[in-house]
Parts: C-alpha cells; structure tokens; sequence
C-alpha cells in the first residue's frame, strides 16, 4: 500500500488507457463501526457490473473485478483502516490508499482516474505537518483539525533525539556523562562535565535541530507543501526559526512543551494555530480572483475556462467540493455533458479539468460550497 504523495498523484495521472476504475469511501477505525466497511465497498463496486459483463472476454478487466473481490473479503484489512480509502484498478495497477481525512462514498469508471478527492487531500489548505521539538527529542505529526498522526521519522533517516544527531565523539561524551549521571544520581557541575559548558551544549542542540529541520523540510514539507507548525518551548521556537531552512514553516507556533500534551490536546493546540493561517490563504485566493475579474484574467464559465487550460493560461483554478458534473472534456472546443444519471458510467468534467489545469503547471484549490466565489463548480486566475 503506497504512501499518497504528489508524486504518487501523478502516476495515477498517467493511468490514460481505459477502463480506470475509482473507488472512495468513508472508513472508521474501530469495531463496531468498521464492520460494516467491507459490505458498503461491495456496494460501491456493484455499480461496475454492467462493465463486468461488457467486458466479459477481456481477462485484464475481469481480473480487476477479482481484486475487487479479494479485497472486499480481505478481513485483515478492514481492521486497519483510517478516516478514507481510495482505490484504483485497471488491466495493469491496483493501488489502495488509506487516508487519515473522510471523503464521500463515489464509484467512478472512466478514461483516466477521479482524482478531485485526492487533490483536496494532497492541497495544504487544511492539512499541515507539526513538529514537536525539545532540546533532546523530534516527533513529526501530518493531519488536520480532526486527526494528527505521528510520523516514523526512523524511516526517512530524521534524528529522533539529540544522540542521534550528534558526531560519533560527542555522542560518546553525552553516553558517558549520562551513565555517570544515573549510576552515581549526582548533580551534573559544569567542571564535572570534562568541558561541557553551556556554549557547548548550546552548539549540540543547534546541530540536533539543523538535522530536524534539513531531514523535515527535504523527506517531507518539499514532497507535499504542507504548512509546518512548530511545537516547542519560546527559546527553543527562537532557535529552530533561525536556522530554518524551510519555507513551509508556519509563523505562528505552539510555544509551550508540546512533548507533555496528550493527543488530543496537540490536535487542537495545533487547530487553533492553523485555522487563522487557512482563513488568511483562502481569503487572500478568494480576493485574487475577484480582483482577475475585473482585468478580464478571472472566469467562471466552464467552457471558458476549458478552453483558457488547453492554451495554458489558467495559473489557479478553484473548485467545489464534492460537486460532480458529468461528462468529460473532448478537446479545447468541446464539451461533453450527460444530462442522465448513469451510476458512476461516467466521468465528472470538473475532474478533468483539474487534470488538465495541472499537466499545464497550474494549482488546484478544492474549496468547500459556502467558500466558492461562483456558482459553477468552477472559477480560474489566468496568467495572461
């Protein structure tokens, strides 16, 4: 099972040959509530089955449906879940993703894969990274206001305490003292500390959080562009922001000894913090395009706007949560519409268009219904 990445997002996209079949569901994490996880994706599956027969002698198709099946009765894998799941399958892949955020229950076949839900869970409009900090010890956090969890920091070689960041002398120096320290349980002096003076110790914390910064802002904020809040003590919020290197790091902080919070109590520290940074983004977007409007660089027509994609002048493109619109993009000039309700037959234009804004190097922002700026589903900031 892969880890969603952006880069991840962008092998599906090049999932181009169809049959590409797209599953997403809400899951939940504990019993009783995910007992019936598994009959709600059979559910959704069974949407596909006018496909099964169509496709009856294709045997690439067919195989997909019995992956499908297996995992529908993979009891293992029901018992592990997160907040969301997603699936894709064609003749050549089947990629399963857990998600820690819900989504709406979709089943979608089509020419290339559904990938709105994911954009939403990939963009750093309210999803963030928090990094609890202390002078001896790194915890990594990816969430939102409703789950944080913790990242393994061992698996992207990132320094979880200060021994581990420290030269192979200092961190001989560092064990010896400790053991000193717990076998006799005397008070540590300066002039017992072979020349460990403050400045000394002063240098080791810096070079621990220049190794927590450098594997953070590299393994993680570069991959994914979350905001990165800072969870540590005032002095030390001092410390890490003047060696930072990275761009995502959040201005505001939690600035007491995060290391003490439950996890509930971080989630919500860390809620409150991002929660006026998302207003300030989000508004500001919402404010861009209003003003492009005005200078004939803003639209909201969806032909318009298809057409400005396919000459590479969308530079943002905004879109409505959960808003589906059926049919697909043919070329620059044509856009198809299906006026009937064909039970996941069909692909959502609005999907489309965030595909082809993309491969143009243009951003995509999902935004919630009461936060659009149009009532299309869609508006866009052109470059030019």
């Amino acid at each position: 099972m892969a880890t969603l990445t952006e880069k991840q997002l962008g092998t599906l996209m090049g999932y181009q040959e169809g049959p590409v079949f797209s599953v997403y569901m809400p899951t939940h994490r504990t019993h009783p509530d995910n007992a019936q996880d598994s009959d709600v994706f059979k559910k959704l599956v069974e949407q596909f089955e006018p496909l099964k027969n169509e496709y009856a002698r294709d045997r690439g198709i067919q195989n997909v449906f019995s992956r499908f099946e297996a995992l529908a009765e993979d009891y293992r894998f029901w018992q592990h879940s997160k907040e969301g799941l997603a699936v894709f399958a064609t003749r050549d892949a089947f990629d399963i993703y857990r998600l820690p955020t819900r989504v709406q229950p979709l089943a979608i076949v089509a020419d290339s894969p559904h990938t709105k839900p994911l954009l939403k869970y990939l963009q750093s409009s309210d999803r963030y990274h928090v990094l609890v900090l202390s002078t001896n010890t790194a915890q990594l956090f990816e969430g939102n206001r409703y789950q944080l969890d913790e990242i393994d920091l061992s698996q992207g070689d990132i320094p979880e305490s200060m021994m581990d960041a420290l030269d192979h002398e200092l961190r001989d120096l560092h064990a010896t003292l400790a053991a000193y320290h717990t076998a006799t349980g005397e008070k540590w002096e300066v002039a017992q500390n072979h020349g460990l003076r403050k400045t000394d110790i002063d240098n080791d914390v810096e070079q621990f959080f220049r190794s927590v910064d450098r594997g953070v802002t590299v393994k993680y904020s570069v991959p994914t562009r979350l905001p990165l809040i800072l969870a540590a003590l005032p002095e030390h919020q001092h410390m890490f922001r003047r060696i930072s290197r990275n761009n995502q790091l959040v201005e505001e902080g939690i600035a007491i000894n995060a290391a003490a919070l439950s996890g509930d109590a971080l989630r919500e520290a860390a809620g409150e913090v991002f929660e006026p940074h998302y207003n300030k983004r989000l508004n500001s977007m919402i404010g861009q395009y209003r003003h492009a409007t005005t200078k004939q660089l803003g639209a909201d027509q969806l032909e318009e706007i298809v057409r400005d994609a396919f000459d590479g002048k969308v530079a943002t493109l905004l879109l409505e949560e959960n808003r589906i619109i059926g049919g697909r993009i043919i070329d620059r000039d044509h856009v198809q519409y299906y006026l009937d309700d064909m039970d996941g037959a069909v692909d959502d234009i609005l999907d489309d268009l965030a595909e082809l804004v993309l491969r143009h190097g243009g951003e995509v922002w999902i935004l919630p219904k009461e936060k659009m700026p149009s009532e299309t589903g869609a508006a866009s900031i052109n470059r030019f």
